[in-house]
């Protein structure tokens, strides 16, 4: 797993944790939710005054973001699945 992909599942994962939707991260970090959801799917990687943003409006140490947890890559699964399972029964 690469750097940008454990920091891309923590980020969905502390985002989950502080039941922040993109919208809602995008609001508190100062950055529009469009480049929240690019960062998310991997399409952009963040520069370290981005990533600061992000950890503060996550309420989280920054290195945080980088560090791999096998607990974290399952958790991000399950929201993936929790997603479109509400967007089926909408």
């Amino acid at each position: 797993m690469t750097l940008l992909e454990i920091f891309r599942f923590n980020l969905r994962y502390y985002r989950y944790q502080q039941n922040y939707s993109q919208e809602k991260l995008a609001e508190k970090s100062g950055l529009s939710t469009h480049y929240i959801s690019d960062i998310e799917l991997g399409r952009y990687s963040p520069s370290i005054p981005i990533i600061e943003a992000l950890a503060q409006a996550l309420k989280i140490e920054p290195d945080l973001l980088f560090i791999y947890s096998s607990s974290v890559k399952d958790m991000s699964a399950r929201i993936d699945i929790h997603r479109v399972k509400n967007k089926k029964s909408s």
